[in-house]
């Protein structure tokens, strides 16, 4: 039978023994047991960067979250999905952590809080990040043609006939997807898992552009390109550079591109649905990303935890900011976080008028919308990890599964609609 913490049968008994139902005595039982749970959880699976509080002082139901357990939960019961782990900072406070189902179904091993999982396109954010770094540092303008770093960008063509296009790509269009290029799965990158990033992108950049760069928004691998110009403007490897000035400043110890050997076992395995089955389709003995990994690819190569993640939108929701550490300047966060998508076509298509894309984030830019409160910002990645950031009810929620059918499962809206049900 599948556990989660909240069917622990030691932390019964280490309840019991400290005698301290009379603690909670004014206030709902579910709650508070709830609350030591979370407590206990991570003092024995895996340390919280965050401060643990009791979700009602918050401003957050127990009874929901518990209602929002038993929803997720049935993904996993139900075989759509292999494991489900869910979490909610408040307040710069850890109100609800969940894990449930099994990291390999095979070998019956439970979720634990601080498995590893494959982010996919989550690592777009991150590198967008840090390209703004360098930005904030004057070693570019948004409106740079990415010509005038990689020549190859000069006199590109589009389309079938091989045009020359009017437009330049300029950096702008790398992080707000309107560069012309193409979007790139899972299989693109296996293909190509030997090279280089300079090298992937270079072959890339040899085939036509889909439409005229500057025109429409139309999500792509440009923030591989991204992370090439990281590498050039910096001198410095994207790995060493995200290492160096973003995961080593916010003690985020377990993101990377390639997976350290002693971290193996934490490492999830990912699974696809094929006629209604559960099939393996990385797992942590032969993946690629437990290899020498030479392909740092920023637009979703990244690996990490729910705790390492949940830092990083601390940071972003703290105006740059996590702890003493500032990793980047509130102008420049700003700056990301404005709807860059405006006037291009495609972008009500694909957004709708409630949604925008800034450079790097989706974004809600209307009130009383069903996407969460104006400002709200996140996204996704195509094996089943998704977050998001919401300014005003200062509050992040994030799912990490290891799967490709959560976007048949709308799973985004349902916990998302959980979430904000939650509130008080």
């Amino acid at each position: 039978m599948l556990k989660s913490c909240s069917n622990n049968y030691f932390f019964y008994k280490f309840y019991n023994n400290l005698k301290i139902i009379h603690l909670f005595n004014k206030i709902n039982i579910y709650s508070s047991l709830k609350f030591v749970l979370l407590f206990f959880c991570f003092l024995t699976n895996a340390q919280s960067a965050f401060e643990i509080s009791e979700p009602e002082i918050q401003g957050i139901s127990s009874n929901k979250l518990s209602d929002l357990d038993s929803i997720m939960h049935t993904y996993v019961d139900n075989k759509s999905l292999s494991a489900v782990q869910t979490a909610i900072v408040k307040n710069g406070k850890l109100v609800h952590f969940d894990s449930y189902g099994y990291s390999n179904i095979d070998l019956e091993k439970p979720l634990s809080n601080n498995d590893i999982f494959r982010i996919a396109s989550m690592t777009k954010p991150v590198v967008s990040v840090a390209l703004m770094m360098l930005h904030e540092k004057g070693e570019f303008n948004l409106m740079d043609p990415v010509s005038k770093f990689i020549p190859e960008f000069k006199n590109l063509t589009k389309g079938n006939k091989g045009k020359i296009t009017r437009n330049e790509i300029k950096i702008i269009d790398l992080l707000r997807h309107s560069a012309g290029l193409e979007f790139k799965g899972p299989e693109s990158y296996r293909e190509s898992i030997g090279l280089t990033l300079e090298e992937f992108v270079k072959k890339s950049i040899k085939s036509p552009l889909k439409y005229e760069p500057g025109t429409q928004w139309r999500y792509s691998f440009s923030t591989d390109i991204c992370g090439y110009l990281i590498e050039i403007i910096s001198g410095m490897t994207l790995d060493n550079f995200l290492k160096t000035h973003v995961f080593e400043p916010l003690n985020m110890k377990d993101t990377f591109f390639e997976l350290p050997p002693e971290k193996k076992e934490r490492f999830t395995t990912l699974y696809a649905l094929e006629k209604d089955i559960l099939t393996v389709f990385d797992e942590p003995s032969s993946s690629p990303f437990a290899r020498n990994v030479t392909l740092f690819s920023g637009a979703g190569g990244l690996l990490s935890t729910t705790n390492d993640y949940l830092i990083f939108c601390q940071m972003l929701l703290n105006g740059g900011k996590f702890n003493e550490t500032r990793i980047i300047q509130p102008s420049t966060l700003n700056l990301m976080l404005k709807d860059h998508a405006k006037g291009l076509k495609y972008k009500k298509l694909i957004f709708g008028k409630k949604k925008g894309f800034g450079l790097g984030f989706e974004i809600i830019n209307k009130e009383n919308t069903k996407f969460g409160s104006k400002g709200t910002y996140g996204w996704g990645g195509i094996f089943g990890t998704y977050f998001r950031i919401d300014p005003v009810e200062n509050m992040i929620f994030i799912y990490m599964t290891q799967s490709f059918e959560t976007y048949n499962l709308k799973l985004s809206e349902k916990f998302r609609g959980l979430v904000y049900d939650s509130l008080l």
